[in-house]
């Protein structure tokens, strides 16, 4: 590294975490801005080449390409230099794979009228980011690569052979302010394919009222085009990975601003969902899964209730799934929108 700040380097190291690549960019981007004019990055450290790092990269790339700085990574570990030749990454980055080679000299640093805005570049850059999406994580997972119509279809359309379920669930919901008491609650959910699912609670206290409406809302995605004005709005890290966030607001204005859903591009999941309040308040799930027969069904949920005058913790465990069973369609009457 020189004194100078002309050439300075950098490393992917492990654990990789949201918080390391968004402090590595961060600092690439100080460095830049006090007037390096080549960046390196190494790779070698890490495992593999996984969604959120190429992300990391691409961004610290686009950063770099707008203050005409170059970007240049060092690997030498053969499945690194293969991630990169199949995402084509290869041809947006230059790739210096001899560690006992100098890099190659940088290119006089340009001026913002001198940025290079050369259509093959930018076609290469778009072309690596699609690829690398579509190949380390089964599913392309660039936000603008999905309307919120086509993500819900895809979650909706989860375990294709299932054409109804039945499973019995139990809640326990503590208090976290007064009265401070815990309830037990037991019920039965029901689906039947394509759009009619249910949440029957066998007894439900005063203040957890609603809680049906809610469980509800989050196991029938294929309700919410009629319902909800639905937007996305970007991608999120959730357990270590990329999720897609779509925005709900009602179409029929009630006391919800509005909710964001968290979706696994990977597996079309649900991972997480958050109930905005208009008085402020709070209802934050999360998800888990497990296979059953086959399927890939609910596990379990945790729930997390801040809204005026109380908050509150519920787990949820579903179990005795039945699949492909008989369900009486006076079910499904209930909360029929």
């Amino acid at each position: 590294m020189s004194s100078s700040l002309e050439r300075l380097g950098y490393a992917v190291l492990k654990p990789v975490s949201p918080e390391s690549l968004r402090e590595l960019r961060a600092t690439i981007k100080r460095d830049i801005a006090a007037g390096a004019d080549s960046i390196a990055v190494d790779v070698d450290d890490i495992d593999h080449l996984d969604s959120p790092i190429i992300a990391a990269l691409i961004s610290i790339l686009r950063d770099s390409r707008e203050c005409g700085v170059q970007v240049r990574l060092r690997a030498t570990r053969q499945g690194i230099l293969d991630t990169l030749r199949v995402t084509g990454l290869d041809q947006v980055f230059t790739i210096v794979s001899n560690v006992a080679a100098p890099l190659p000299a940088p290119p006089a640093r340009a001026t913002a009228a001198k940025r290079p805005k050369s259509r093959r570049a930018a076609a290469l850059l778009a072309g690596a980011v699609f690829a690398a999406a579509a190949i380390l994580r089964g599913q392309a997972t660039a936000a603008d690569e999905f309307a919120p119509l086509d993500i819900v279809h895809k979650v909706a359309a989860q375990n294709a052979a299932m054409r109804t379920y039945r499973a019995s669930f139990s809640i326990d919901v503590a208090l976290r302010s007064f009265p401070y008491v815990s309830q037990h609650l037991q019920g039965t959910s029901y689906y039947e394919r394509p759009d009619n699912y249910e949440i029957v609670f066998d007894n439900v206290p005063s203040y957890a009222k609603g809680f049906d409406k809610i469980y509800t809302d989050v196991g029938d995605p294929s309700s919410w085009p009629a319902r909800f004005s639905m937007t996305l709005v970007g991608q999120d890290e959730v357990s270590g990975h990329s999720d897609l966030v779509v925005r709900l607001v009602q179409k029929v204005r009630g006391m919800i601003d509005h909710e964001d859903v968290r979706v696994d591009p990977a597996a079309w999941h649900i991972d997480e969902m958050e109930w905005h309040y208009y008085n402020g308040g709070t209802i934050a799930m999360t998800q888990e899964y497990e296979t059953v027969g086959g399927f890939t069904v609910l596990a379990k949920q945790h729930a997390t209730i801040r809204i005026p005058f109380l908050h509150a913790a519920a787990e949820a465990v579903y179990h005795d799934y039945q699949t492909n069973v008989a369900i009486d369609d006076s079910v499904f009457t209930r909360n029929k929108h």
